[in-house]
């Protein structure tokens, strides 16, 4: 039996990427890289994640924010400590942030 979340959520999640001037860079996470602005795929598993660049006069790094999925509290009423607790150790029950921006200079 799995929890809600682990069923009904993808393993990957699409992040849209922008920069605070408009200039195109690349950036990296999960051993993904992309131009931003632009997609990047990230793995949904729950950790820490953070954009990294090494584009002169960017952030070298932007943390990407996470909150629990709203299928999670479902899972809950409805299945119970066991399909709770499977949903937290696939790292399913986290969404990250659906947009994020990197901080360039002008």
């Amino acid at each position: 039996m799995s929890g809600c979340a682990s069923v009904m959520t993808s393993d990957m999640q699409t992040v849209e990427v922008t920069t605070s001037n408009g200039k195109s860079v690349t950036v990296a996470i999960d051993g993904n890289e992309a131009q931003a602005p632009g997609r990047v795929q990230v793995i949904r598993d729950g950790r820490e994640k953070a954009l990294r660049t090494t584009e002169v006069g960017c952030d070298t790094e932007t943390k990407l924010e996470k909150q629990v999925t709203p299928i999670f509290f479902g899972n809950i009423i409805i299945g119970g400590l066991f399909g709770s607790t499977t949903d937290a150790s696939t790292g399913k029950m986290w969404d990250y942030a659906e947009k994020v921006e990197i901080n360039c200079s002008k």
